[in-house]
């Protein structure tokens, strides 16, 4: 928590302004009103809130190109030059030729040098010197009459003298016609400078006043990914960035800066941490700012900042005094000192401390070692008298102060407490960082690794195995019951862990073995191998410990552990199809007791919303996911409501919310990179959102990560499901052979395992490559296969995928009237689940299968101009198109409109063709979209069946009304383009 490392040798080097972000509004209010002249705008702002970069953004605004703009600015200068800043901005006044001046405008001669070819001659001086220098406001006053339409922006108004003050007070009052002037201050100066700003215009003068504030949380993320120069990055990253700097963009952009100097040797864009800040140095402007206002406090109000940096935390003025040795009148003038100084803030609950870690950071480096030490000690003192005393702070405060044995007896009693009010990261990285430490006996080893084993079950952290191996191979004497608690953590940790589902499995039949004499905890073990889910493992080997896990359950006594293994039978039962746990789980108790017992109610629903989901209950799933998220949250339950993030996305997937969807996902994807189930049922989503998008090689990329080529490394319902949309992909890029191949391998993993509710996405696909590929025996067999495995079973999704695969198997032999009516059951059941996509595929398959029966009756086999006959399938294909369009399948509504127009069925709009001027089309708004993801004309011909010619039409008219250099420039200027009537 407390930097006490020499600083190492380092370079930064800026590369100029970055993009000017989260001030899109303010930019937008401050044009309008500067095109209406005369104008006047006062930017406010605090310290490193972006006003000189707001200036320069303005500054380059194509609305004021045809004018001049004229820029100054004040400095902090003890004796600054009269008329300074507007002397600046006029210096440049000569670039382009002046309207005539009268010779008054000579004085400004020896003002302005640069201007002497274009002034006239310079009029003696006047006696008076009160005259002399309204003469010179008339003067500049003419110039800027001269200068036509002109911009002057004036920057640090705050440190303005008083002659520059009375100038633009006189020009305020009578403002030229074509004149606009925005002015920029600090507020919360320590000088008291920013009251008084001269701005009173009349009312002829367009004014307004902005006041700019912190950035949110989208401006943060948009800043990182820029100065970062990554795609994206982590909504976990930008929350975290978001709190570290309050948002305030200078000290976001030195954050990002002193991050990308470090890229070399820290993971940069996923997540921030505590640890990871603390390990950055306080970048040499923000250290360089943050002590010219140390300098300017007076020695109290020093020693009170000091204190607060030693204390980290926002404080009570009482706890800061006494720290710094003040109390009373001495505290209460010191406190407004900082205040008055920027150094800290109210921060809310009569508690002050810094804005944001690294100015805590840059007050605390100012600190000597002894004094550190001091100040420390002391600490522990202060905070150890308070009535609940806070034991993660007097931990941090011991290891800082030196006090070895202080601070394992402090960090151990604050991971207990986090343990027990379920802050599981906290305790986990406190017992990590006690057992990463030498000198402890194996006892204490022991001890801290038990604890450390059975809270890291309730989150996932990967450095934790680590440590758990790293024990178990030094400690070799351990007693088997302590090594067995410790090995069934880890085998548990490693079954959720990418690649490692096997490894993981032996250690928990290991642990089993060593925990003969602690039946109630080998019990976990025997009930984490019941779980068939994972891995090509059969669901019969699986079955011999579901049956162990019966037999020992009654002899538990432990509440928390009946309830975990009461909890996964009913989860299992309703993921194998078993209509009887949904009825045991509405029949169980909302039992409360403490935190290990809401933890196991929070797996029941989080595990439960994940079965249902699968079977096809998706209301129920919706309900207990939502519940089983909040519920987790709240006991600390990390890991559980990880993997209901996974379910949700999924859920959103299958019910055709898809807006921000694939952004989501990523996002929960990379916050979880090592945790195998997440990855994989995001991955799953991510592949079958590209695949509706046309984005087929994307699309494959993904549901590899969903492990569709390695099933015995990832769940099965993930790998099976990413198997049906695979083959999909496949047979639309031709490649009849590759989805054969994946249907085979699929089909084989899913009779391997024997649970066949899991095949529901599979199936439909598979007897589609097989009956493409004349395979008519396996097509035959697999929906047969499927037929008896899902007999019986809770499973609404399996009985309307038994219907789309038997339906299919009835269209591939030309039964086209008896395929429609099967088309048109699946299509029903499909909608009533709900599975939009499925549902639309099953109408267009429908219409598609009247359409060819009806034609063949006629005796036409080739398509041309509908009869009555073919009317009511053309209708549907067309139903089904704007279906399509709605939900998003780009690309599958493209298709549609292709087959009618292969029908010759095809009509415009009878309303007419929209003008849409400057904006784009629906359809130039899909190949920008298109565009912006790196698509070349002949995929996105073929994503939207289009000629070649169309879509370099479309492409033509993106970039000219984007006004886009590049085919890669549209992707920068689409993450602004906002299409008219988009908020409505």
């Amino acid at each position: 928590m407390w930097l006490a490392t020499p600083r190492p040798t380092s370079v930064s080097v800026r590369a100029g302004s970055t993009a000017l972000v989260g001030r899109d509004v303010e930019v937008s209010a401050i044009v309008k009103i500067l095109l209406r002249r005369p104008a006047a705008v006062l930017i406010e702002g605090e310290p490193g809130m972006g006003r000189s970069r707001l200036l320069e953004e303005l500054a380059g605004r194509r609305e004021f190109a045809s004018g001049r703009v004229l820029s100054g600015a004040c400095q902090p200068m003890r004796e600054p030059f009269p008329f300074g800043p507007v002397l600046e901005a006029l210096r440049s006044a000569g670039d382009r030729p002046l309207g005539p001046l009268s010779p008054v405008a000579g004085v400004l001669r020896p003002l302005l040098p640069e201007l002497a070819e274009s002034l006239p001659p310079q009029p003696e001086p006047l006696a008076d010197p009160c005259a002399e220098r309204h003469r010179q406001f008339r003067a500049v006053r003419e110039l800027l009459i001269a200068c036509g339409p002109a911009l002057v922006l004036i920057d640090d108004l705050q440190w303005a003298d008083e002659g520059t003050r009375d100038l633009l007070r006189f020009l305020a009052a009578a403002m030229p016609a074509e004149l606009a002037v925005v002015a920029a201050y600090r507020t919360g100066s320590p000088s008291g400078h920013g009251a008084g700003i001269p701005f009173r215009t009349p009312p002829n003068v367009q004014t307004a006043r902005v006041t700019l504030g912190p950035l949110d949380l989208d401006a943060v993320g948009k800043l990182a990914e820029e100065l970062l120069d990554l795609p994206r990055v982590s909504a976990q990253f930008t929350a975290k960035l978001h709190e570290s700097t309050a948002g305030i963009p200078f000290v976001v952009e030195e954050t990002l800066r002193a991050l990308r100097d470090a890229a070399g040797r820290l993971p940069i864009g996923e997540v921030l941490g505590d640890r990871l800040l603390e390990s950055l140095e306080v970048p040499i402007s923000l250290r360089e700012a943050i002590t010219e206002r140390l300098d300017a406090l007076p020695e109290p109000a020093v020693r009170l900042a000091r204190a607060a940096a030693v204390l980290a935390v926002p404080s009570e003025p009482a706890v800061i005094g006494e720290l710094a040795c003040l109390d009373g009148d001495a505290l209460r003038t010191a406190l407004l000192s900082t205040l008055d100084g920027g150094v800290l803030g109210e921060l809310g609950g009569d508690r002050y401390g810094f804005r944001h870690p690294l100015a805590r950071k840059a007050v605390y480096d100012t600190i000597s070692g002894p004094e550190r030490t001091l100040l420390h000690s002391r600490a522990i003192k202060v905070l150890a008298e308070q009535p609940v005393p806070p034991l993660t702070l007097l931990a941090n405060h011991s290891r800082a102060a030196g006090r070895t044995g202080q601070w394992r007896h402090y960090a151990e009693a604050a991971a207990d407490e986090a343990i027990a009010h379920g802050d599981t990261s906290r305790a986990i990285d406190l017992l990590q960082s006690v057992l990463t430490e030498a000198g402890l006996g194996e006892d204490d080893i022991a001890r801290l690794a038990t604890k450390l084993s059975q809270v890291a079950l309730r989150g996932f952290r990967p450095d934790v195995i680590e440590t758990l191996e790293r024990i178990l191979e030094d400690l070799t004497d351990l007693r088997p019951s302590v090594r067995g608690t410790i090995r069934l953590s880890l085998g548990m940790l490693l079954v959720r862990t990418i690649g490692r589902l096997g490894r993981g499995r032996v250690e928990v039949e290991k642990a089993i073995t060593e925990l003969a004499d602690e039946p109630e905890l080998a019990a976990r073990g025997i009930n984490l191998l019941a779980q068939p889910i994972d891995g090509l493992t059969p669901f019969s080997w699986h079955e011999v410990w579901m049956e162990r896990a019966r037999e020992v359950f009654d002899r538990l006594e432990d509440p928390e552990l009946r309830l975990a293994l009461l909890g996964d039978r009913i989860s299992t039962q309703a993921h194998i199809g078993d209509g009887s746990a949904w009825t045991e789980f509405t029949e169980l108790a909302d039992q409360g007791g403490g935190v290990a017992e809401r933890v196991q109610l929070a797996r029941l629903w989080c595990n439960l919303a994940d079965a249902q989901s699968w079977a096809g209950h998706l209301a129920r799933a919706e309900k207990l996911v939502t519940e089983g998220i909040r519920r987790a949250t709240d006991a600390g339950a990390l890991y559980a409501a990880g993997l209901a993030q996974g379910t949700r996305v999924r859920l959103d997937w299958v019910r055709g919310d898809w807006s921000g969807l694939a952004e989501t996902t990523e996002q929960l994807r990379d916050g979880y990179p090592d945790l195998g189930p997440i990855v994989m049922e995001c991955s799953l989503v991510l592949g079958g959102l590209a695949a509706v998008r046309g984005e087929f090689a994307a699309a494959q990329r993904h549901l590899a990560a969903a492990s569709v080529h390695a099933p015995e490394h990832g769940p099965i319902p993930v790998v099976l499901s990413a198997a049906g949309v695979l083959i999909r992909v496949l047979l639309a890029t031709d490649d009849l052979d590759g989805a054969c191949a994946t249907a085979d391998n699929a089909v084989a993993a899913a009779r391997r395992k024997g649970i066949w509710v899991w095949a529901a996405a599979l199936v439909p696909a598979a007897a589609e490559a097989y009956t493409r590929a004349g395979r008519w025996s396996e097509a035959d067999a697999v929906v047969e296969e499927f037929a008896r495995g899902v007999d019986g079973k809770d499973s609404p999704v399996s009985r309307v995928a038994l219907l789309a695969g038997r339906a299919i198997l009835l269209d591939a032999r030309g039964k086209h009237p008896a395929a429609a009516t099967v088309f048109d059951e699946a299509a029903a059941g499909y909608e009533a689940l709900p599975m939009p996509y499925q549902a639309i595929g099953a109408r267009e398959r429908a219409a598609l299968c009247r359409l060819t029966a009806s034609r063949l009756t006629a005796g036409r086999l080739t398509a041309g101009r509908p009869d009555a006959g073919d009317r009511k399938a053309i209708e549907e294909l067309a139903v089904a198109a704007e279906a399509y369009e709605r939900l998003g399948a780009t690309r599958d509504a493209g298709r549609c409109r292709h087959l009618l127009r292969e029908h010759g069925a095809w009509a415009p709009s009878q309303r007419g063709r929209r003008g849409y001027g400057q904006e784009l089309s629906p359809r130039e708004l899909e190949v920008a979209r298109m565009l912006s993801d790196g698509r070349t004309n002949r995929e996105i011909a073929d994503g939207l069946f289009l000629s070649p010619r169309t879509v370099e039409q479309h492409v033509a008219k993106v970039l000219r009304k984007l006004g886009a250099r590049s085919r890669t420039d549209v992707a920068r200027r689409m993450t602004t383009y906002a299409p008219a009537g988009a908020d409505r």
